[in-house]
């Protein structure tokens, strides 16, 4: 007899950060996203959360996409901004300039 996987394919999982403890990735599984979007928790602030897609398991690895809801868009945007080196690296110079300049503007006005 063939083992049950604990999930199938196409199942949906809403996941999030709970704002009162960073550490830890929470998540359920749904058979739809419209149950997983009406099993938002109401602590979370408006769209704080991610849904993906399980789309190929065999029972130990999982591969899962991303939906469009939630923060999909910030976080595929901030993965791109943490993967280009020029962009992120050009971003902290700049803040570090502007902190400078800041600091100049401060003590001359003493």
């Amino acid at each position: 007899m063939a083992e049950e996987l604990p999930y199938k394919t196409g199942t949906i999982k809403l996941t999030w950060i709970d704002p009162r403890n960073y550490k830890f990735l929470e998540s359920k599984m749904f058979d739809t996203v419209e149950q997983a979007l009406l099993n938002v928790p109401t602590f979370l602030k408006q769209g704080d959360f991610l849904i993906f897609k399980l789309v190929e398991t065999d029972g130990n690895q999982y591969r899962w996409e991303l939906l469009n809801y939630g923060r999909s868009n910030e976080y595929i945007n901030g993965m791109k901004f943490r993967d280009n080196k020029a962009l992120y690296y050009g971003t902290m110079g700049l803040a570090v300039l502007g902190a400078i300049f800041l600091i100049k503007f401060v003590i001359k006005r003493q």
